[in-house]
């Protein structure tokens, strides 16, 4: 019996000695050191787990606030980093309409998670996403946020990508295809966002999503709601009329019935498109829109530019988002699907953008798994 107890303590102390050797191996090579860090990453960003390793193993990050010239003017933006002079991968990190302010908690803990898994993080604020609009111009602010990374010493500038939210996410892809940067752009990162913005616009209007060839009823969050709005009113040229639908659908007053009789055509459609019609009505609504609300729409959707993004793309989406329905990112899935350097991940445990709020342990477990899976991708790029 003494001599089985030895044989199994000899046994155990071996088993811990190759099992530690084997971790040492993995955490020494590049693959390893991204897996052990892309667990890290998971384990900080997704709220439900009450272990965060990543601090115990990296140094402290420096957030610093800054300002970059852009195309618009000087930008505010904050920087996280570990201050040791290593040149590293950086990312631009677009937090999408009406973020959370800069001192959130959810804000500071993912830029400092992505400093400590080896990148340089430059999150810029755009008044526009503050306001709830959204405008071309944003894509001169991260034109300018690349350009920014590019050149700082303590940025690798073959491995600079950008990881967006929502709205932001598909500016992202805009600015990327841009030729001040498409070529300087390595990875794109994009999460719960649209592909064409006259499609998103028909699905809102009509609370309901499609994808090859069938329909499916969606209801879109009240965020979205408040973009769209403030989109199509703004679009409207004549001051009484544009004052009448943002009495109406913002400040939730009545609408005259003789306001409503001499509408014109640009500002009838506006109104139809807000208050519930079907899915057809909405497509041949959108076609009366004004010109420049067509405009603003056809320059803001990545689907006319997908084809000048160079960058490596992954794709993330929450299949039962309500603020970006979960068939935009399948489009863009399938526009891109002849290249080789892209994936696509649909999960089923955020709550638009936060993850892990309303799932039991198992599935909480494997999405999590899956996560970890997509995010190795990117966080391979800063080991």
């Amino acid at each position: 019996m003494r001599v089985a107890c030895r044989w199994l303590k000899r046994l155990g102390k071996m088993l811990l000695v190759i099992a530690a050797a084997l971790v040492l191996l993995a955490v020494a090579t590049p693959p390893g050191r991204a897996a052990a860090k892309t667990a890290g990453l998971v384990l900080q960003v997704v709220p439900n787990f009450p272990v965060k390793p990543l601090p115990l193993f990296t140094g402290e990050p420096e957030r610093m606030p800054i300002t970059y010239p852009s195309g618009v003017g000087e930008i505010e933006a904050d920087v996280y980093h570990i201050p040791d002079g290593k040149p590293r991968a950086a990312v631009v990190l677009f937090l999408g309409v009406n973020p959370a302010g800069r001192d959130d908690e959810r804000v500071v803990n993912l830029g400092e998670a992505l400093a400590r898994s080896g990148f340089v993080v430059l999150v810029p604020w755009s008044a526009n996403m503050v306001s709830r609009r959204v405008d071309h111009a944003d894509v001169d602010l991260l034109v300018g946020a690349f350009e920014y990374l590019q050149a700082q010493p303590y940025v690798d500038p073959d491995r600079i990508g950008g990881g967006g939210f929502c709205v932001g996410s598909s500016m992202l892809l805009l600015a990327a295809a841009d030729e001040r940067v498409r070529d300087e752009v390595a990875f794109l990162n994009v999460f719960s966002g649209y592909y064409d913005a006259s499609d998103f616009l028909v699905q809102f209007a009509a609370s309901e999503s499609f994808y090859a060839g069938a329909r499916e009823t969606w209801e879109p969050d009240s965020l979205t709601a408040s973009v769209f709005t403030r989109l199509l009113i703004d679009g409207i040229t004549d001051p009484v009329e544009r004052d009448a639908l943002e009495t109406h659908f913002v400040d939730d007053g009545a609408m005259h019935e003789a306001m409503r009789e001499v509408m014109s055509t640009e500002a009838d459609a506006v109104y139809r498109l807000l208050t519930g019609p079907t899915f057809e009505e909405a497509r041949a609504l959108v076609e009366r829109l004004p010109v420049s609300v067509r405009e603003a729409m056809h320059a803001l959707s990545p689907r006319n530019v997908i084809d000048d993004v160079s960058a490596r793309l992954l794709i993330m989406h929450d299949r039962e988002d309500a603020l970006a329905p979960v068939e935009e990112s399948r489009r863009l899935r399938d526009a891109v699907a002849a290249r080789d350097d892209t994936r696509y991940t649909e999960f089923s445990f955020f709550s638009h953008v936060d993850p892990g709020e309303r799932v039991g342990t198992l599935t909480l477990l494997g999405e999590s798994f899956r996560l970890f899976r997509h995010l190795y991708s990117i966080v391979r790029v800063a080991s």
